[in-house]
């Protein structure tokens, strides 16, 4: 469902990173000591640390795919109040580019810039071929580093397509889909009521609570419950129906006259279901990421194929969601694992019925997982029932569990179905601009991710100065690792690692640069 609640301490953010260099000789706090060579009356050049100290206070996010686990190459956007958000920068305090919110591997880090000072924003997440989804990040908790992970859809299977032309903004056919009907006499108009024509093309999926590979709950973006529902209650979405049109390049927006969509909604969401029903429906504005109630009922035509048609009415596309607003859960939701222990570089806890899907990023044994405010945002209600499963980031299972209560405490025993280890990356540097080329320095500050191929990576802790823990590694695995440097400037060095078996010899990279900070010492002659 993508109603992901994230926490990360204002505070911790906004402090961020700092890069400097200290005085004549020192380490910058790296725990290198760099003893120069007596130069007699001639000067040298000697190496001074210039690399940062350790990462902290930023957000990852990892891309991947819902059916097998894998990375998927993606792009990111950020939204807060109804518009874009360009309160987030990249690790150095930078300004955020292409490179940064384009990734081949799914995988993003930024942090929120200093003095930004917003209670929550949406990250967008968008691929070829996949559905969009998003993730409401929630900066009022007390986590300094947070793990995000979003899944995405293929739209295979799922998003049918309707093509056509218009002219003067009017189609020269009607169309009459399963959950669409667009008259002739309407004009598709821009986001400012232009009329648009041209080659039309009109992507429409859709889905119910009902058992299946994909349901509702994959595909509602993110939020619906921040903010919407009544004092006590949620929204449970009953189905949705996501329009999109394109008319010769430029989406469609808006109608000129109101048009009539149908959500199917199952035979068994609720005890009683009745054909004449209605249900409220909210609407998602994907330009602001924001919901809203669209002011129309979905009415419940008769029973077809254990569904029942529900028809509303809207002039505008997005998202719809018919919902029920039912009693919230109260108290917090916590978890308490028993057997084996979380590994530092943590598991990840799916939550799924079918109404909710929630990927929690856990790295303890035992804790609150939501505080009452949270699990009302995230769409618990006092009565969930659903299915969990813990699983690491390449999807190797630690258990699961059927038929959970989730307001209240989640217990679970886990009992890993493979072997693992932790070991250490040692990342160094050298100076050939100095007269001390082959002196090592420690490569501090320093984004080192590591994972199996095609899988998400993790982000290795720096445990001491360029000291890098690798933990939670599947034994006799190949892993790879990616070094990004922050904050400093390695010019034209390598950077490319090579891989390493889990279980064997701890990794070690040196990094060759040609553009050290360097200090010049003259000395004293005899």
């Amino acid at each position: 469902m993508g109603n992901k609640n994230l926490k990360l301490t204002k505070l911790a953010l906004a402090l961020g990173l700092t890069v400097g260099l200290t005085g004549c000789f020192s380490d910058n706090d790296n725990d290198v000591v760099v003893t120069p060579p007596d130069p007699g009356g001639d000067t040298v050049k000697i190496p001074t640390p210039d690399t940062p100290p350790a990462l902290s206070s930023y957000i990852s996010l990892i891309v991947t795919d819902n059916a097998n686990d894998n990375v998927v190459s993606s792009s990111i956007s950020f939204l807060a109040d109804g518009e874009a958000f360009t309160g987030v920068t990249a690790l150095d305090g930078s300004a955020l580019t292409e490179a940064d919110t384009q990734s081949d591997t799914g995988s993003f880090t930024f942090k929120l810039a200093d003095g930004v000072t917003v209670d929550d924003f949406v990250v967008v997440v968008n691929a070829e071929n996949y559905i969009q989804n998003s993730a409401v990040v929630d900066i009022s908790g007390d986590q300094d580093v947070i793990d995000v992970a979003v899944k995405l859809i293929s739209a295979e299977g799922i998003v049918k397509t309707v093509t056509g032309t218009s002219t003067g903004g009017k189609l020269a056919e009607a169309v009459a889909e399963e959950n669409i009907s667009i008259p002739t006499d309407i004009e598709l108009q821009d986001a400012d009521g232009n009329p648009v024509s041209g080659e039309v093309t009109i992507a429409v999926a859709a889905a119910d609570t009902g058992a299946g590979d994909v349901n509702a709950a994959d595909l509602i973006p993110a939020g619906l419950n921040n903010g919407t529902a009544g004092a006590g209650q949620v929204l449970v979405p009953a189905a949705v129906v996501t329009v999109n049109i394109d008319a010769g390049g430029t989406a469609v927006k808006k109608l000129s006259a109101p048009v009539e969509l149908t959500a199917n909604i199952a035979s068994d969401f609720k005890a009683g279901l009745a054909q004449g029903d209605s249900f409220d429906v909210f609407t998602y504005n994907e330009v602001t990421g924001v919901w809203s109630d669209l002011g129309s009922d979905a009415t419940l035509g008769e029973l077809s194929n254990n569904s029942f048609p529900a028809k509303f009415e809207t002039s505008n596309f997005s998202s719809f969601v018919p919902v029920e607003a039912v009693a919230a859960c109260s108290t917090p939701v916590s978890f308490a694992f028993t057997g084996t222990e979380v590994p530092a570089s943590g598991l990840n806890l799916r939550i799924a019925s079918n109404t909710l899907k929630i990927i929690e990023k856990i790295k303890q044994s035992n804790g609150t997982l939501f505080s009452a405010d949270a699990a009302k945002n995230a769409g618990i209600t006092a009565t969930s029932t659903v299915d969990i499963a813990v699983v690491d980031d390449n999807g190797n299972s630690w258990g699961s569990a059927s038929g959970v209560s989730l307001c209240g405490e989640i217990t679970l025993n886990l009992a890993p179905q493979v072997t693992y280890t932790d070991q250490t990356f040692a990342l160094t540097y050298t100076c050939s601009n100095s007269d001390t080329p082959d002196d090592t320095l420690n490569f501090t500050g320093a984004l080192v991710r590591y994972n199996q191929a095609g899988k998400a990576p993790l982000i290795a802790t720096e445990t001491s100065a360029g000291t890098y823990s690798l933990t939670g590694l599947q034994n006799e695995a190949t892993y790879q690792i990616s070094v990004i440097p922050v904050g400093v400037d390695v010019g034209s060095a390598s950077l490319t690692v090579a891989d390493f078996v889990a279980g064997g010899d701890n990794p070690s990279f040196n990094v060759a640069r040609d553009n050290c900070s360097v200090q010049v010492v003259t000395g004293s002659g005899s």
